[in-house]
């Protein structure tokens, strides 16, 4: 892969995709950021979104550079099946690949549901939102196995996520406060594991 300047360019961009990738600018740093694209709707995840995290993960790990994900998924793309499910897989092999390497946080900004919730273990640092909220498996399964009604934010909001599991280093009020944190964090750790603090 050829060095990157210091321009935000698009990393990826697959059709139909609903992410996208860049070099990123952060309190003076460059980072590779990953987003879900903000809809009205939950937004699945399908296997060419799932590659565009992957690109960005191996991106940051070929170009030493921090590696940050914002998700907001409703998780796999059911009708996709399988290719859906392999896809979080790819991301999630290529998360652990970063491991030690490359800084990695993730910061939740609405739903993490389903195999994208568990990139959240996999992370550095996790930055949760107040109103975000994450589990592997949901309320309808949770009442249909247990025969008991739960809440998405009983059952994994940011609050409690916080209070009892230690997912997230911090919870805060929203997306532009977690931009704030990261670049915080950001500003505590060398880009890579062969540069000095």
């Amino acid at each position: 892969m050829p060095t990157l300047d210091d321009t935000p360019l698009p990393l990826a961009r697959l059709v139909p995709a609903t992410a996208h990738a860049e070099v990123r600018v952060v309190g003076g740093r460059r980072v590779i950021w990953a987003e879900f694209d903000e809809t009205d709707d939950a937004v699945r995840m399908s296997s060419q979104t799932a590659s565009i995290l992957e690109e960005a993960l191996r991106a940051a790990l070929d170009e030493s550079l921090p590696a940050v994900l914002v998700l907001s998924t409703a998780g796999a793309d059911i009708v996709e099946g399988v290719g859906a499910l392999h896809g979080w897989g790819r991301a999630a092999a290529a998360m652990t690949a970063c491991s030690g390497v490359v800084p990695t946080i993730v910061v939740i900004d609405g739903p993490a549901v389903s195999g994208p919730a568990l990139l959240l273990g996999l992370a550095d640092f996790t930055v949760m939102t107040d109103d975000s909220y994450a589990f592997v498996n949901g309320p309808v399964m949770v009442e249909q196995f247990t025969g008991i009604g739960i809440a998405n934010d009983e059952l994994g909001g940011a609050a409690n996520h916080a209070r009892y599991t230690g997912v997230p280093a911090t919870v805060v009020a929203d997306r532009e406060a977690a931009v704030a944190t990261v670049e915080d964090l950001l500003s505590y750790l060398p880009s890579h594991v062969d540069e000095e603090p």
